[in-house]
């Protein structure tokens, strides 16, 4: 918001001007529906059978290199290139589902509402209605 964050996922300054509330809240209860490619992630078939999932944040002469924890997208692992068969892209959001889960009605509202107003506290969303 507003440039500060990671690199985790898109600017959220414009999202109240660009999507509805009801979209906002679908992204964010199945993130998985609509995944940017910018934001994907990719899962590693290795050559001993397991799999490794993360974003791809770079690549050496040898070497991978992916995040596996969103919440801390600077923590890294190294995929050696020569264990690697196959490169997917996942079907599944590195944002994790449930995350709302957490929140009660109050924060859930307020989280909307600064989402509504790009982090700008002087927005009509604040001024309270008179009915």
């Amino acid at each position: 918001m507003k440039g500060s964050g990671g690199s985790v996922g898109p600017d959220l300054t414009q999202l109240g001007t660009r999507f509805s509330p009801k979209d906002m809240l679908e992204a964010m209860i199945e993130p998985s529906k609509v995944i940017s490619d910018q934001y994907e992630s990719k899962v590693f078939h290795l050559k001993d059978g397991t799999k490794q999932m993360g974003r791809l944040m770079g690549e050496g002469e040898k070497t991978y290199i992916i995040s596996q924890n969103p919440y801390a997208p600077q923590l890294t692992k190294e995929i050696a290139k020569k264990d690697v068969q196959d490169i997917k892209v996942s079907e599944v959001s590195i944002m994790p589902p449930g995350t709302l889960n957490v929140l009660n009605p109050e924060e859930l509202r307020d989280l909307m509402a600064y989402l509504m107003s790009g982090g700008n506290e002087n927005n009509d969303v604040y001024k309270k209605k008179n009915k």
